[in-house]
C-alpha cells in the first residue's frame, strides 16, 4: 500500500516528529567530555622536509656547483655585479684550499634574473637543471626569493636569500634559509633606538611602491603602534622626479626629526642626498637592502643601519675587504659580506655532507654548530640567521 500525503500534510507531520524529538530525554555532555579530545597528536613529532629525496650522492661526476641568481641587467645591475664579485672571490679562496673528500672542485654558477615577469623562475631551474647547482644563493630580491622558495620545494634544493620580506620564512620551508635580519627584527630595532634611545618624535617613514617597501613599511608602523609612538608620517615613493620633489616638500613641510628608509638601495641613494640638502640635521634609518651597497653614511648628518654584532664580525673581513678593493676599486657593502659569507658556509658544509641536496640541507639546518667556523652563518629550525643584529651608525663619507 502506498502512503501519499499532501504537502501540507507532510510539513504538519515533520514538524511534529521533530517535536516528538525534542522532547525525548537527552544525555547531557560534561564539561570534562567536552574538554578531552578523543585523541591527541604530538606537534613536536610533526615535521615537513618536503618531497623525499634520496639520500645517495646526485650526480656522478662533475663539480659542486654553488649557484646565484642575481640582477645582472637594469637599473640593479650595480647590486648584481657587486655581489657577483663578493661570491667569486669566496669560491677562489675555496679553490685554493683543495677539493672535496671526492676529489670534486667548487665551482659558481650565475644566472641574471632581471627581465620580464617569469624570467626569474626559469633561471633558477636552469640552475638546478642546468648547472646541477647543490644550494642557490638570491639576492635582496623578495619577488625572487619567493619564487626560489616555490621553486625549492618542488625540486629540492637549499635557497639562501638576502631578502628580508618576514614571510618567506614563516612557512617553515625547511629548504629556505635567510642570512640577515628579517624586516620584522629590523623594524623593532629601529623603533627602540629612534623612540627608545634617541627619543624622536617626528617620524617619517619612506617606503618604496613595490612589495618589499610596503611591507618593510607595514612592519615598521606595526612596531611602532605597540610601543605607543607618536602619529607616524608615510611617504610611498617612486624613482620618478615628481614623486622626489614631492619628497622633498613633504621634508619642508614637515621637518621630521628622523626619517626611516625603506627601498632598494638606487632609491635610497636618492632618499639621503635629498634629505641631506633639505634637512643636514635629520637621522637617517636605512634598511638591509637598502644599505647593501654602502660603505658610509651620508655627508653631512647621521645615518644607521642594521648590521650582524658577531664578536668576531669585523676581524673576520679584513683580508675580503682587501681583495675586494683589490679586484673592484671600491669597498664592500653589507651586501657583499653577506654573500662572501654565504659562499662560504656553503662549501665548508658541502665538505663535510659531500655532494648531495639533502644531507646539505640538513646540515645547514642541524649543522655540528661547536666545530664551525666563528664567521660561518648558523640558521634555527625555521631558516633565520642565528646572528646577533642591531643597530649601527655609518660612518660619514667625508671627514
Amino acid at each position: 500500500m502506498r502512503l501519499l500525503l499532501h504537502p501540507k500534510g507532510l510539513t504538519l507531520w515533520l514538524l511534529a516528529f521533530g517535536s516528538l524529538g525534542a522532547s525525548l530525554p537527552a544525555r547531557a555532555q560534561t564539561s570534562s567530555e567536552v574538554a578531552r579530545p578523543y585523541a591527541t597528536l604530538d606537534r613536536q613529532s610533526v615535521a615537513y622536509h618536503g618531497p623525499a629525496v634520496s639520500a645517495e650522492k646526485e650526480l656522478s661526476d662533475g663539480a659542486a656547483v654553488i649557484g646565484i641568481i642575481l640582477p645582472l641587467k637594469g637599473a640593479q645591475q650595480t647590486e648584481g655585479k657587486a655581489l657577483l664579485a663578493a661570491a667569486q672571490l669566496a669560491i677562489e679562496e675555496e679553490q685554493a684550499t683543495g677539493p672535496l673528500a671526492d676529489g670534486r672542485r667548487v665551482e659558481l654558477a650565475a644566472r641574471d634574473e632581471s627581465g620580464p615577469w617569469g624570467q626569474a623562475s626559469m633561471e633558477i631551474l636552469k640552475l638546478f637543471e642546468q648547472d646541477h647547482a647543490l644550494a642557490i644563493l638570491t639576492s635582496a630580491n623578495g619577488t625572487s626569493a619567493h619564487l626560489a622558495e616555490q621553486i625549492a620545494n618542488k625540486i629540492s634544493v637549499p635557497i639562501l636569500t638576502l631578502a628580508s620580506d618576514p614571510t618567506t620564512t614563516e612557512a617553515n620551508v625547511p629548504w629556505l634559509f635567510r642570512l640577515g635580519a628579517s624586516d620584522t627584527d629590523q623594524a623593532r630595532a629601529f623603533c627602540r633606538q629612534i623612540y627608545g634611545d634617541l627619543r624622536l618624535r617626528k617620524v617619517l617613514l619612506v617606503e618604496q611602491a613595490d612589495h618589499d617597501g610596503r611591507t618593510g613599511g607595514t612592519e615598521f608602523e606595526k612596531a611602532a603602534n605597540r610601543i605607543n609612538a607618536p602619529a607616524l608620517l608615510r611617504f610611498e615613493l617612486t624613482d620618478s622626479a615628481e614623486t622626489l620633489e614631492s619628497l622633498r616638500a613633504t621634508l619642508q613641510k614637515n621637518q621630521p626629526d628622523g626619517v626611516v628608509v625603506w627601498s632598494d638601495a638606487p632609491l635610497a641613494d636618492g632618499v639621503l642626498a635629498l634629505v641631506g640638502n633639505v634637512r643636514p640635521s635629520t637621522r637617517v634609518f636605512l634598511c638591509r637592502k637598502a644599505a647593501q651597497l654602502r660603505t658610509a653614511g651620508m655627508d653631512s648628518g647621521e645615518s644607521f643601519t642594521i648590521d650582524s654584532q658577531t664578536t668576531d664580525h669585523a676581524g673576520n673581513q679584513n683580508k675580503f675587504q682587501q681583495a675586494y678593493f683589490a679586484r673592484t676599486g671600491v669597498n664592500p657593502g653589507l651586501g657583499a659580506i653577506e654573500v662572501y659569507q654565504a659562499v662560504h658556509t656553503v662549501a665548508a658544509a658541502l665538505r663535510t655532507t659531500g655532494v648531495n641536496r639533502v644531507l646539505l640541507r640538513d646540515y645547514l639546518a642541524n649543522g655540528n654548530k661547536q666545530h664551525e667556523p666563528a664567521n660561518l652563518v648558523t640558521f634555527d629550525p625555521a631558516g633565520n640567521s642565528l646572528q646577533e643584529f642591531a643597530v649601527v651608525k655609518l660612518e660619514n663619507a667625508k671627514p
